[in-house]
């Protein structure tokens, strides 16, 4: 299992469209601030993590992210169906389940892995440039974004899964992102039509609600009114985030399974 997982991983570092997608994701949090306003020659100094997460301009970057998972995840599992390499696989004598064990961990590493570290970066470097700032707590932020990681395992789970009912890589992509702006557009009028906030049932709503922080109150600090966010960790937060996103990425996982040992792959 562990070579296949060492093929795909090998296939997926030379393939272009791969390094176009992680180059993108990469320039994409700076390009953001400098549209959003919150990098240039006034406020460059101001650009902290904690003013990057206060702003829900990581929320937004995520969003945009999401994207990449799709990518990622579609690729590693069925990127080569069209040309039947999977059947190598087979000839080699491999298992189904082997084969789609190693798919599996090979989408996830990619399609979450990748993101979660391109994700957190800005955090990184805005750090060491300028140090946390003010705005929020940030032993409360970065747990926030430790418990990010289940949301997005989640949704990577979702994306291989229609990636593999599909058997292509084209129309899993295409299928993940009609099913993304689906659950976009029902959250939104749940929201805006019935006064109906929508969290844990979604893996992208989670997330969302992870990277943003809605209460603030203006404080003054060292001379200087600030808003403070309220960044706090509950444990209802934490427990629903995790159990809901396992039992899902349970549930997807299973339904591609079956699929994947029932399914003629000639």
């Amino acid at each position: 299992m562990l070579n296949i997982i060492k093929s795909l991983n090998y296939s997926a570092r030379r393939d272009t469209v791969n390094w176009i997608t992680i180059f993108t994701l990469l320039v994409l949090p700076g390009f953001a601030m400098y549209l959003s306003g919150l990098i240039n020659g006034d406020s460059i100094n101001k650009m902290t993590p904690s003013a990057y997460f206060a702003s829900k301009e990581m929320a937004t970057v995520f969003t945009l992210m999401i994207l990449g998972v799709m990518i990622f995840s579609c690729k590693l599992v069925s990127g080569d169906a069209g040309d039947k390499t999977i059947n190598y696989e087979f000839m080699a004598g491999h298992s189904r389940t082997k084969i789609f064990v190693a798919r599996m961990i090979a989408g996830l590493l990619w399609g979450a892995g990748i993101i979660y570290i391109t994700t957190l970066l800005p955090l990184v470097y805005l750090n060491a440039l300028y140090g946390w700032g003010e705005e929020t707590n940030r032993t409360e932020v970065l747990l926030r974004c430790l418990l990010l990681i289940f949301p997005l395992i989640r949704s990577t789970a979702l994306y291989m899964m229609i990636a593999s009912l599909a058997r292509s890589a084209g129309k899993g992509i295409a299928l993940s992102y009609a099913s993304y702006m689906l659950i976009a557009i029902v959250t939104s009028v749940f929201q805006e039509v019935f006064e109906i906030d929508i969290t844990y049932p979604t893996g992208m709503t989670n997330a969302a609600f992870l990277l943003v922080s809605q209460n603030s109150r203006m404080v003054v600090i060292n001379g200087k009114s600030v808003d403070l966010f309220d960044t706090a960790v509950t444990g209802d937060m934490v427990w629903k985030t995790i159990t809901v996103s396992l039992v899902f990425t349970a549930i997807y996982m299973t339904i591609a399974y079956i699929n994947f040992k029932k399914t003629d792959r000639d």
